[in-house]
């Protein structure tokens, strides 16, 4: 198989790579860390934050932008600047909760905020009457509602005019529908008429500015957050404030990055302590973890030299790669304690990274495939992030095999002349340490000498207390079929709560979900989705080319959309919330007696111009229509309709695409907009985007493991392995509040490569094991993998859960799917693919040509006869027969076997019978792995944390 060849030529490979890292460190260790300060430098002093919301978190190219240029083409801007054409915004509450319209003592302390707002001076000395747009009598203009009560003055008189919802037209004029209010009152209570307004509970001020937007935008959030009433609350925006909170993230996360620096540090220290000063290993562990800050370094200031933006997401990128720094040392270090312990530094070394070799490169080309992946969706902010993700993930792999593998050769050597883990000073083992004082031998002591083993009897490392739990019982139990039962029942209960999640997501990013949950921006926008969504924002239908107005089909045609949106359940009835030009000139020229000149062009054109619009019509003089050749041809004309209640972002998608269709039918072609349409977009795009990456990741992820791990079959599993974890990550997350957008994207794109990482690294260990039987290669896998598989999933959510405490949504929903993959992941790693390996038809390896290799290299090593068989021992299996008499050192054994098979133990002879082959079995099943190599023979048992 392709795999068995790909797996020999990268143990060769690293194995010789390894040998290089040992015999010349020096070089290893410069070289990554000149880089890292030259690439980091460089980079960094090019780092930009971008702040721009329509690039970074809307698809590229998507239909609202196209709309949006052709409605600019023809000159027309959006009807609606409430939302984003407005300089900033209020939204005036009551204290008490009631309401904010009427009752006087209330409606006196909404127009004394106006009048301290419109009155403080700038910086610059000028303020908002200074800056405001003027209308022809030389007023500010202000929001209709703050218009009706300054001329109201008190809430008794606001009271007497019979106010109405959502138009309030005071002269009943006609051809128009008055002054708008639905965009300006919230939690309107009406009458029995359906139109009369008894109270409202929260009030929206818009302010308009002409000039000095960011001087004046200062003054206005100075005086808002320093506003002090005991009878109103004042919640405020400005049309920066998100991108300001958006760029204030990653400054304010920095703190959060050094305390999981300090985390990991500490988990790593812990994880490679032993009850021995010389064997244990504090100070690797540590520049295990440096490893991974120096490919954190190093990438992004590649990534920053190349131009790329840096984005608020990207912010997490470290918090991700430190845990895959980390995973991969443990690996190594679970490689280097395998090999035996007599080997000279640089071979142990070759031996350990060629171990390692398959692990680290199937995880570190996973989770490039899979950021890389996510490089073509077509949000730039996912983008953005996994390039940055992906190179982060190669320099790690690269300082992996050679920083790291180089600063592990020296702490090769530092055990081989047993110095202390700290101090690096020569210390005596316990043995020789009974004359000194006890703080000596409990501060101090430790290795082995050859006095500790006088016969050179084979002693071995004990196995960590968790991997002995793994290997010993764990495995046994899963392959009983009562386990496989109640696997089978908790799996089905897993799936299933997760299915049913997937129906409850939630999808769109919600703008509050953009800023920290301390920032005014949140505290603005919670009543704003409470209050001000059952009128939605004016949707602009634009006719963007000249149409023949006068003639019947165009005018059918248009009255035929008015229709359609009547019919649709997501509009107000058009006749009492839509103000359509032509359907009112058409009435004014019916009601005037000029029906005749509907369809007459000169006619048409000349009441148009001369009477309807200067006289009855000035509201869509400027607003609806674009004249050419003097007023003798239309060349672009709008409506607008109202969208009805778009609380959600999924029923605000789903109004866009309604209005599309409308717009888009007949023989007249319209265009439907609202900016709001820019930010609905990634609403549309957001679930197809995800699902094709997802599938194209997946694929590739398969393509991975069948090239890397020798059983196709096997190969399915991992596949199946990733699916059902991304299933149950979209379902958990659903459940625990995570929407699905832009963060939750991202985190299922970690979650492919990182769900792969597990499975790959137990479907590997066990199809690679040369047992018989599936419990005793199921202990191999366990004894080789478990241990890592727990340590990286518990060092990836400890490299996580610093971000639990931000106070930001970003943030916290990546530890939440960060928390459920590794779970996930684990669960799978160690139950569920265990389960289903065992099922598989005899799938063991045959020892490749390097392990052949490796077992001459043994004998020529050992030729004093202190390691009695040619086996490879960095290949473990647990056995029935451990506590099998072995034969005394250079003692020779009675076989059968005819000598020139003596050399192929190990491999499957057809000449060995099943007896046969247990006996050799039990010669195989030798521990080594103790990382003291102090001594020439095999060493006494060492107790690890």
């Amino acid at each position: 198989m392709i795999a068995r060849w790909i797996d020999d030529k990268l143990r060769r490979m690293f194995y010789h790579v390894g040998r290089a890292v040992a015999f010349l460190p020096a070089p290893f260790i410069l070289l990554p860390l000149i880089a890292s300060g030259l690439l980091g430098y460089f980079g960094i002093s090019k780092l930009a934050i971008s702040d721009d919301l329509e690039y970074l978190f809307t698809p590229e190219n998507n239909q609202a932008r196209l709309d949006r240029d052709a409605m600019e083409a023809v000159d027309f801007f959006p009807t609606d600047n409430v939302a984003w054409g407005s300089t900033a915004r209020v939204i005036i509450q009551a204290a008490d909760g009631g309401d904010v319209l009427f009752r006087d003592d209330v409606f006196a302390e909404v127009l004394r905020f106006h009048n301290v707002l419109r009155t403080t001076n700038t910086t610059s000395g000028v303020s908002f009457d200074d800056l405001c747009i003027r209308v022809a009598d030389g007023s500010c203009v202000v929001s209709n509602a703050l218009q009706l009560m300054i001329d109201a003055g008190s809430g008794t008189n606001l009271t007497n005019i019979n106010l109405t919802f959502p138009y309030y037209n005071p002269n009943d004029l006609k051809y128009t529908l008055g002054l708008y209010l639905g965009n300006e009152l919230g939690g309107v209570e009406l009458g029995p008429d359906g139109r009369t307004v008894l109270s409202s509970k929260a009030m929206q001020f818009v302010y308009i500015i002409s000039g000095q937007w960011s001087t004046w935008t200062d003054t206005f959030l100075q005086v808002c957050s320093e506003f002090e009433s005991d009878e109103i609350t004042v919640n405020y925006n400005t049309y920066r404030s998100l991108n300001d909170e958006l760029l204030a993230l990653p400054t304010r996360v920095i703190p959060y990055l050094v305390a999981a620096v300090g985390l990991l540090v500490l988990f790593s220290v812990a994880s490679c302590m032993m009850l021995d000063w010389v064997l244990t290993k504090p100070w690797l562990a540590f520049m295990g973890v440096l490893s991974a800050v120096l490919a954190i370094v190093s990438s992004f200031g590649l990534v920053l030299l190349t131009g790329e933006q840096f984005s608020t997401l990207v912010a997490v990128v470290p918090f991700l790669l430190i845990g895959v720094g980390v995973d991969d040392m443990f690996v190594m270090i679970a490689a280097w304690r395998k090999c035996d312990v007599r080997l000279p530094v640089q071979e142990r070394m070759g031996r350990a990274m060629s171990d390692a070799a398959a692990s680290i490169t199937i995880t570190s080309i996973t989770d490039c495939v899979a950021f890389a992946v996510g490089i073509i969706s077509v949000f730039p902010s996912v983008r953005i992030f996994c390039t940055y993700a992906a190179i982060g993930v190669a320099f790690d792999y690269l300082y992996q095999i050679t920083f790291f593998a180089a600063i592990m050769s020296l702490a090769g050597r530092r055990e081989r002349a047993n110095r202390h883990c700290f101090t690096c000073c020569p210390v005596l083992p316990k043995s020789q340490a009974r004359n000194k004082s006890a703080a000596y031998r409990l501060c101090c002591a430790g290795g082995v000498s050859r006095e500790d083993n006088p016969n050179n009897s084979p002693v071995v490392n004990k196995d960590p207390f968790l991997t002995t739990i793994l290997y010993k019982y764990l495995a046994p139990t899963i392959v009983k079929t009562p386990s496989k039962v109640i696997l089978f029942i908790l799996y089905a209960g897993y799936l299933g709560v997760a299915i049913w999640g997937c129906f409850q997501v939630n999808v769109g990013l919600r703008f509050q979900n953009l800023a920290a949950d301390d920032s005014y921006v949140v505290a603005f926008h919670n009543p704003e989705e409470a209050y001000f969504k059952d009128y939605g924002p004016k949707i602009d239908i634009v006719i963007t080319k000249p149409v023949e107005y006068w003639k019947i089909d165009v005018q059918q045609a248009v009255l035929d959309k008015l229709k359609a949106f009547d019919e649709s359940q997501y509009f107000y009835d058009t006749s009492e919330t839509a103000e359509v030009w032509l359907r009112d000139y058409l009435r004014f020229l019916n009601e005037t007696g000029n029906s005749h000149a509907a369809t007459n062009k000169t006619a048409f054109m000349q009441i148009l111009v001369n009477q309807f619009l200067p006289q009855f019509g000035r509201q869509h003089q400027v607003t609806s229509l674009k004249f050419a050749d003097f007023y003798e041809n239309i060349t672009a004309s709008r409506f607008f309709v109202i969208p009805n209640n778009v609380k959600t972002k999924e029923r605000e998608k789903d109004m866009m695409i309604e209005a599309r269709r409308i717009a888009g039918k007949g023989p007249v072609k319209m265009v439907a907009f609202a900016t709001e349409f820019i930010f609905a977009e990634q609403v549309v795009s957001i679930l197809p985007s995800t699902l094709q990456t997802v599938g194209i990741a997946a694929a590739a992820m398969f393509v991975v493991s069948f090239l890397f791990i020798p059983h196709c079959v096997a190969t399915v599993f991992v596949t199946f392995a990733l699916v059902s974890i991304d299933v149950g990550l979209v379902g958990y997350m659903a459940l625990w509040g995570v929407q699905l957008d832009i963060v939750s994207m991202t985190s299922i794109i970690i979650c492919i490569g990182f769900s792969v990482d597990f499975s790959a690294h137990i479907t590997y260990a066990y199809v690679s094991s040369q047992a018989m039987t599936p419990t005793e290669k199921l202990a191999d896998a366990f004894r080789a993998v478990g241990m890592p598989i727990l340590q990286a999933s518990l060092s990836t959510i400890l490299g996580m859960v610093v971000l639990a405490f931000f106070p930001a949504y970003l943030f916290k929903a990546f530890f939440k799917t960060i928390f459920l993959v590794m779970a996930f992941g684990a669960a799978h790693g160690l139950a569920i693919l265990p389960t289903l390996l065992t099922i598989l038809p005899d799938c063991g390896s045959k020892p490749s040509e390097t392990k052949v290799a490796d077992e001459k290299n043994m004998t020529n090593i050992f030729s004093n006869g202190h390691l009695a068989n040619n086996l490879s021992t960095h290949s473990l299996s647990p056995s029935k027969m451990q506590n099998k008499p072995q034969p005394v050192n250079g003692a020779k054994r009675s076989s059968s076997l005819p000598t020139d098979l003596n050399r192929k133990l190990g491999t499957d002879n057809p000449y060995f019978t099943p007896e046969m082959r247990t006996w050799l079995k039990s010669l195989k099943e030798k521990k080594t792995g103790i990382d003291n190599p102090a001594m020439d023979g095999p060493c006494m048992e060492v107790t690890e944390l």
